[in-house]
């Protein structure tokens, strides 16, 4: 059954705000999380003292020991570097790695409870020279770990080569039909003010010609770690009718269904590929019953591309394209801004650098709300975010009006 939110308590974007993504800033997290909060309740229309909500996703943490100081930036830490006036209710989710649609749903249920009257959700990357990516520490991989660990990197491409390589060998796919994917969403990310990859466009040939990660995925596969904040801030219809640009009312949310993963919860990336697929399959499902609308009512597509074979996967889980039929359908002609199935539109994870999915939520969000610059799709009515790999997936529609 859809959502039934009281009336006129419809959650609701009314602003953004976001700094420059860059490799190794020259600044603290603290500053940037600072400039990104302003700008977004600027964009809103509102003061400071307006914000009496604030959700962060601050998962996952850099390094083998626990939160680490240098790039940790969560609620405690945001409450200290703005002058909050108002502050009454405040969440953060602990879910594991790629959740940021989890904050923006946690916002949405505590406006439309009550719970607080305009919410302020937030998501930061920072990666210091000195803290490695998840990095192995130890010189043994024992079990299924000396199949899927053997780059001695604990999450992201070198697992997923698993299930990539099987959908290759299943449906006939190519590894180079993937550059119509990653060739489009560097394209669109010349046009997003923050993106790490804005004025340095890679060419096919630097595609094809990259260094290997992990077979068959190479460095341009896999998104950059990076330093930047990103914002938003939400409201309840009603409130939104004195903002400037409202847009974006959520109609319908699902998370992941972790009880269907054989593997348990820390087995996401080395799921094989029929699992994944059922598992995916059934989150999309619940987000189009959730919302009311199927797979032809979204004419915006936003999809989590941390590691780009996940993009090819959660086309055919959305029902966009037949299933092992995504690597002919993701091509610039047909997922293009001008094309019929705009997608990743600001350019993803891989276009804007790692700020785990938070920049399709920024997209989505200022797509709606009618923001979002040369970027913006025209008649883009009804839009559909996902963030996360496989099991830790976590999705929102929202409409225009």
């Amino acid at each position: 059954m859809p959502i039934q939110w009281a009336s006129g308590k419809r959650p609701v974007f009314v602003g953004a705000g976001w700094t420059m993504i860059r490799r190794y800033m020259p600044r603290t997290h603290s500053s940037n999380a600072k400039e990104a909060a302003t700008m977004a309740i600027k964009d809103a229309g509102l003061q400071i003292e307006d914000i009496d909500g604030i959700f962060i996703w601050a998962n996952p943490n850099w390094g083998t020991g626990g939160p680490d100081p240098r790039v940790w930036l969560d609620v405690g830490h945001m409450m200290q570097v703005m002058p909050w006036k108002n502050i009454k209710f405040w969440l953060q989710p602990e879910a594991v790695a790629a959740g940021s649609c989890s904050a923006i749903q946690c916002a949405a249920l505590a406006l439309g409870a009550g719970a607080v009257d305009y919410a302020l959700v937030v998501r930061t990357g920072h990666h210091p020279a000195g803290v490695r990516y998840r990095q192995i520490s130890s010189n043994r991989a024992h079990g299924e770990a000396a199949l899927s660990l053997t780059y001695g990197h604990g999450v992201g491409g070198s697992p997923q080569v698993v299930t990539y390589q099987r959908y290759l060998a299943k449906y006939g796919a190519k590894r180079e039909e993937m550059w119509g994917y990653v060739g489009t969403a560097h394209r669109n990310a010349q046009d997003s003010p923050s993106s790490v990859w804005r004025g340095r466009l890679i060419s096919d040939e630097d595609y094809f010609n990259s260094r290997l990660i992990a077979y068959p995925m190479n460095i341009f596969d896999n998104d950059m770690p990076c330093d930047g904040v990103l914002a938003i801030v939400m409201t309840t219809e009603d409130r939104a009718k004195s903002t400037p640009h409202p847009g974006g009312y959520i109609s319908g949310m699902a998370t992941m269904p972790h009880h269907m993963e054989k593997g348990g919860i820390q087995a996401f990336l080395t799921a094989n590929l029929e699992e994944a697929e059922e598992m995916c399959g059934r989150m999309a499902d619940n987000l189009y019953a959730s919302a009311g609308v199927g797979p032809d009512d979204i004419s915006l597509k936003h999809v989590y591309d941390g590691f780009s074979p996940m993009v090819w996967q959660w086309i055919e889980a959305f029902g966009w394209a037949p299933k092992g039929e995504a690597h002919t359908w993701a091509q610039p002609e047909t997922i293009g801004r001008q094309g019929p199935h705009p997608l990743n539109t600001s350019g993803g994870n891989l276009g804007n650098g790692r700020i785990h999915g938070f920049s399709h939520v920024l997209e989505t969000a200022q797509q709606m709300m009618g923001t979002a610059g040369v970027r913006q799709i025209a008649g883009a009515e009804v839009a559909l975010c996902e963030t996360g790999p496989f099991a830790n997936g976590s999705c929102f529609i929202a409409t225009r009006e």
